[in-house]
């Protein structure tokens, strides 16, 4: 596997389309310094995290989908000793939904089949089991003491595991992640399209079939400009979207990293 050096952007720390085992938790790199004249702040405090919350919240009032909430459902998902809240991390899966929904078709093939695997894994959070489904960790400790993961085959007769659905959404992540990283870190140009395309050629595409790559390529070309993701995610310019996107991408990544070292270590990361 690739490592990735703290100067190393994040979009780049990709193997045969895999993202790496270990990746950097801050999207920024360490040394990076953020112009104050430009008024971007450091990401590193955690009242910077909660000022872009709140701040997103104001601006996107009344609207379907609010990009504060996501964060702030990603940004929750985290405990203090590095677990996952399984129910946060579906709450804010379902804003990501709303985010795709909120572009049209182009990612209709991908969000009906995530809503479909939300709605697998809330099943078994309300289940009578659910105690064992709050965290992912203890959702992997359940489910393999209790034999419920299959190594060779996806069984026919049975709901999919937890880990197994969990870890298809954990795939689509790496690509929603480097997406909005794209299309935060661009210079303000650039089509949504190529940043979009890219970054699913470098992540989700490896799983997918030949003909969902295609239907895919096609997608991609109906992606909005830059000034309709701005409007979407209720911001002015780059600048503001600049702030708005990678502090979102910066609780992704967290989240991203703890469940893959999770799989990792429970060698579960090529599930059928």
């Amino acid at each position: 596997m690739l490592g990735m050096r703290a100067d190393t952007p994040l979009y780049e720390c990709i193997e045969d389309g895999k993202p790496c085992v270990k990746t950097e938790n801050d999207v920024i790199a360490k040394e990076a310094v953020w112009e104050q004249e430009k008024g971007v702040e450091s990401f590193k405090e955690e009242s910077s995290y909660l000022r872009v919350i709140e701040q997103s919240k104001k601006n996107c009032k009344g609207k379907n989908f609010q990009i504060g909430k996501m964060l702030q459902s990603f940004h929750d998902s985290m405990t203090t000793d590095n677990e996952i809240l399984l129910q946060h991390y579906l709450e804010g899966w379902r804003e990501l939904i709303k985010f795709m929904d909120s572009m049209g078709s182009v990612f209709t093939f991908i969000s009906h089949e995530t809503t479909t695997k939300i709605n697998i894994l809330q099943g078994y959070l309300d289940g009578e089991n659910g105690n064992s489904y709050k965290t992912i960790k203890s959702m992997i400790k359940y489910e393999l003491e209790n034999e419920v993961v299959n190594f060779k085959y996806l069984p026919s007769n049975r709901v999919p595991s937890g880990c197994r659905t969990l870890l298809r959404m954990h795939r689509a992540l790496k690509w929603l992640e480097v997406f909005l990283y794209e299309v935060g870190s661009s210079p303000g140009q650039g089509r949504t399209s190529e940043m979009c395309a890219d970054a699913y050629h470098k992540t989700l595409s490896h799983y997918h079939s030949w003909f969902i790559r295609q239907i895919a390529e096609v997608a991609f070309l109906a992606m909005p400009p830059l000034e309709e993701m701005y409007k979407l995610i209720c911001v002015q310019d780059h600048n503001e979207a600049k702030v708005v996107l990678l502090t979102t991408v910066d609780s992704i990544v967290k989240v991203y990293n703890i469940t893959q070292d999770l799989y990792t270590i429970n060698n579960m990361l090529d599930l059928p």
